[in-house]
């Protein structure tokens, strides 16, 4: 099986065999594009596909395997918005969820049509770039003839799927983020709620399960890619719950978090049972769904950190065979819990971090002085990203959900160091999956189950991944992060009139 997962900075492709053995992988990394202030975007052709060609064609190779052995296909994907034509050819840029451009859109819907009865009918609240509405009016109102000749509105997923079979798509849980969607209810698109904001029907895609099988590899896409002519491709999945099937989270009561670009602690439901303070979805699993918080600056302020401090660690780990970030880690080891008194807000590209749902929220670094240093600030950024998990836990504890243990996930949970600062921060055992990339992994059991390799989902991952560590916390730490924590979540309350005033600034200096 293969799978993909087309991230926000970055694609990666793996090939597993039946029994999980990874046979082989290829990634390709790609920027981010800030055309604006606060406007974020990506190439669909220029970062996507041309990812998702480089690495399937580098997997196969690399595999020494006949692509014709390839039973299935799964893609997943990060959240973003592409509009495109009738050929499936890109009209403009995507636009990330971490824009913040439709900000009016979102406050139009909130006033016309109100964030009870959009939770009602699609099971989820109105947020600017989370959800895909106010991006489609932003294009509907901003640019009225991009709107007029798109076809459709598409996923990366949708996108790449479409590139490889000629069909056009979206699966139950990317639907979900698009507050058109009745994710709780019939799981198709909401007649109404599509007529109340002009959106047509016609522009959005074909709602499949993620395991059904869309198509099968054109001959152009089996050029394009090394893939064998005729290989299923199922509808695929949204990034977290292939980060969920990677991380054995299968089953109603598992909880996870995903440390990718953004992060997603995520907790498994085999009810609808809903609350408007978290991002709910279907999950990719038979009768089961997923709520999540959402920490839009987890994985992005560590890269943000190493980009514009961590120069010459990228160059000295790339001479010496290490990641930069394993280097900034040694460092910040240095640096005491509690980091000598730091404490980082990580809203840097807003917020839409329960309970927050903050477009305004901005990073900060409180507490610094000249006697503080580098290792400090990059160990605040960690137990910042662990403060906000905990807040999200919180949230999740105080609605009756119990939290024993937290599988996590994701390029983050890679640094001892950051699960050790989690462990210590949230009082729960942190584990770490055999499963190096829980998204590709997903997506390869997705990819199985659909083609009939599995019989059902849980079992197989009970099969397939194991445990490989468990980080307990330790109590004098917790103590110490339990008198930080509170400072972190006043923090916010303080400054959020302030963060609002610059955002008006900033809208005006546009």
């Amino acid at each position: 099986m293969l799978g993909c997962d087309v991230g926000t900075t970055g694609t990666k492709t793996q090939i597993f065999d039946a029994e999980g053995k990874l046979v082989s992988q290829s990634y390709r990394e790609y920027p981010l594009i800030y055309p604006k202030l606060r406007w974020v975007e990506a190439d669909p052709e220029g970062h996507y596909w041309w990812a998702v060609k480089e690495t399937f064609s580098e997997a196969i190779k690399r595999s020494g395997i006949n692509p014709k052995d390839i039973e299935g296909i799964s893609v997943s994907c990060t959240n973003c918005i592409l509009a495109v034509d009738r050929e499936g050819m890109p009209l403009r840029n995507a636009i990330m969820q971490l824009d913040k451009r439709m900000v009016p859109q979102a406050e139009w819907i909130k006033e016309h049509i109100g964030p009870r009865r959009i939770f009602e009918k699609t099971g989820n609240r109105i947020s600017a770039g989370g959800t895909a509405a106010p991006t489609i009016l932003w294009i509907k109102e901003e640019e009225p003839k991009v709107f007029e000749k798109t076809y459709k509105f598409l996923y990366p997923t949708g996108y790449i799927v479409h590139k490889l079979t000629g069909e056009f798509s979206i699966e139950y849980s990317r639907a979900s983020f698009t507050i058109l969607f009745e994710v709780g209810g019939k799981k198709t698109w909401s007649e109404e709620i599509c007529e109340e904001m002009g959106i047509p029907i016609d522009k959005l895609p074909k709602v499949y399960a993620p395991w059904d099988i869309v198509g099968e590899v054109t001959e152009e896409a089996a050029k394009a890619t090394g893939l064998a002519k005729g290989t299923p491709v199922v509808a695929g999945m949204a990034d977290t719950p292939a980060a969920g099937l990677g991380t054995k989270a299968a089953r109603p009561g598992d909880f996870f978090h995903v440390m990718g670009t953004v992060g997603r602690p995520s907790i498994i439901m085999d009810e609808p049972k809903f609350d408007d303070r978290f991002v709910n979805i279907c999950h990719a699993v038979p009768g089961t769904w997923m709520s999540f918080g959402v920490m839009e600056g987890c994985g992005i302020s560590v890269r943000w950190f190493r980009d514009q401090f961590g120069k010459l660690e990228s160059i000295l780990g790339n001479d010496i065979g290490k990641s930069p970030y394993e280097l900034l880690d040694a460092e910040a080891e240095r640096s005491p819990p509690g980091s000598r008194g730091i404490i980082y807000l990580p809203y840097i590209a807003g917020e839409r971090h329960t309970p927050i749902w903050d477009p305004n929220a901005r990073s900060v670094f409180f507490g610094l002085t000249a006697s503080h240093t580098r290792a400090d600030m990059f160990r605040s950024i960690l137990e910042g990203l662990a403060f906000g998990l905990r807040h999200n836990m919180e949230i999740f504890e105080s609605i009756g959900l119990r939290i024993k243990e937290i599988l996590i996930s994701g390029g983050v949970s890679k640094s001892k160091l950051a699960m050790q600062i989690h462990a210590d921060v949230t009082g729960k055992p942190v584990m770490n999956v055999n499963i190096p990339d829980s998204e590709p992994f997903g997506n390869a059991v997705l990819a199985g189950y659909g083609v009939g390799v599995y019989k059902d989902i849980p079992t197989a991952e009970d099969e397939l991944i194991k445990i490989a560590s468990v980080v307990r916390p330790r109590a004098e730490y917790y103590d110490l992060y339990s008198k930080l924590f509170e400072i972190y979540k006043d923090l916010y309350w303080h400054l959020r009139e302030d963060f609002e005033k610059l955002g008006r600034i900033e809208q005006v200096a546009k």
